[in-house]
């Protein structure tokens, strides 16, 4: 475990000496010029070094959290080898999902990983190493923006709609006339209702397939299951139109500063300090940016009156790159710069809910396709997300050319 934080707080130095020797010097370069054919391919690498770092990262980020994770398991039963040995197994035949038929994958962080079946050459052990990646909290993890970034989650045992009432407005006070009744405007509500939207993905395999393949294809298609669904959700939480969906937090969001006229579409400097102080002071301490990943190369130029970047890379493990003193994530999802478009986002996060009914289901099944003599996995979430406040989150604009 401590090589692994070593090598993540290498990477870091790393990343940081890139920007500081390379990046910073392109950035200036193009705050008062064009690229040259050359400059641009130079950027254009260190923008590509910049992405894969990030990968590196989060790759030793999740071997850390599995390490964990199986230590803690061992931790449980280390007086007890009886007890170990049989609980093991019984964790293995349902990792495995070749003893059960049904697996509940939560999203607390604390599952076990799966691990591949190595013990022979033929279930993978000429080509796979002993455990990877968390296959069904890898998604996740990569592709919901707002989870990473704090939304707040709650899990529900059944998907009724969940009907939340909120304040409208606040009411106000008056300026009063001595000896006359006081008055005052009185504070406003409604409601808001989660629902239980499903997400889902289905996969038939055949059983020479499974049967003969040199690979774990059982690993490789829950895997894919488990990221088709994490891609979708994470879609449908940032940018979903609330139509018969979810209601993503950029849709959800209102526009807190539209861009100069000029700039097609672009983030000035200005633009993030007005965005940052379009959200109240009591958001503000809490706030988080979420940027969308084909923004984040303009932002990384963006610096103040001293010279001083906006962008402040994090040397730190576990930190995130900060932007104002406050973290920055990225958003696959969310739109490119151009005009009309909301690449950028900043506030409270936690004010955004995410529902979960129960878990991620992986499933098999031997019989389904009996007739196709084929096995057949599905895997099914049900989820939804809300802004419960929309003062809480705002978004920047582009502006017109």
């Amino acid at each position: 475990m401590t090589a692994v934080k070593e090598n993540i707080k290498r990477i870091l130095e790393e990343r940081a000496f890139l920007w500081e020797n390379q990046g910073k010097a392109l950035a200036d370069i193009a705050n008062l010029r064009e690229f040259t054919a050359e400059e641009r391919v130079k950027f254009e690498a260190v923008e590509a070094d910049f992405g894969a770092f990030g990968q590196r990262i989060k790759a030793l980020e999740l071997s850390l959290d599995q390490e964990r994770q199986i230590n803690e398991f061992a931790a449980l039963f280390q007086n007890d080898n009886t007890v170990r040995t049989a609980v093991e197994t019984e964790l293995r035949s349902v990792l495995s999902l070749r003893e059960k038929s049904e697996v509940d994958f939560s999203f607390t962080g604390k599952e076990m990983t799966r691990a591949l079946a190595t013990g022979t050459a033929g279930a993978g052990g000429n080509l796979i190493p002993a455990t990877f990646w968390d296959m069904l909290i890898q998604p996740l993890r990569n592709f919901v923006s707002v989870l990473n970034a704090g939304a707040t989650q709650i899990t529900t045992a059944s998907g009724e709609n969940i009907t939340i009432p909120r304040v409208s407005s606040y009411g106000a006070a008056a300026a009063q006339v001595e000896a006359t009744q006081l008055t005052g405007s009185d504070p406003a509500f409604d409601q808001t209702t989660l629902k239980a939207f499903k997400f889902g993905d289905f996969r038939d395999v055949s059983r020479e397939l499974i049967d003969d393949s040199a690979i774990d294809i059982e690993g490789l298609i829950t895997k894919l299951i488990g990221q088709n669904i994490g891609l979708l959700l994470g879609q449908k939480l940032s940018t979903g139109t609330g139509i018969n969906q979810t209601a993503g937090i950029v849709t959800a969001s209102t526009v807190g500063v539209t861009g100069a006229t000029g700039v097609s579409g672009a983030a000035t400097f200005d633009n993030i300090i007005d965005l940052f102080y379009s959200i109240g002071a009591p958001y503000r301490g809490n706030g988080s940016w979420i940027i969308a990943d084909q923004a984040l190369g303009g932002i990384r130029k963006l610096k103040d009156s001293t010279g001083r970047y906006l962008w402040e890379p994090s040397v730190v493990f576990g930190a995130p790159d900060l932007i104002l003193g406050r973290p920055v994530f990225g958003d696959p999802n969310m739109a490119a710069p151009a005009i009309g478009a909301k690449p950028i986002l900043f506030g409270d996060i936690s004010a955004y809910w995410v529902r979960f009914v129960n878990s991620l289901r992986i499933e098999r099944s031997d019989q389904a396709l009996f007739g196709t003599d084929q096995v057949a996995f599905r895997g099914v979430l049900r989820a939804d997300g809300l802004l419960t406040d929309p003062s809480a989150v705002k978004t920047f604009q582009g502006g017109a050319s």
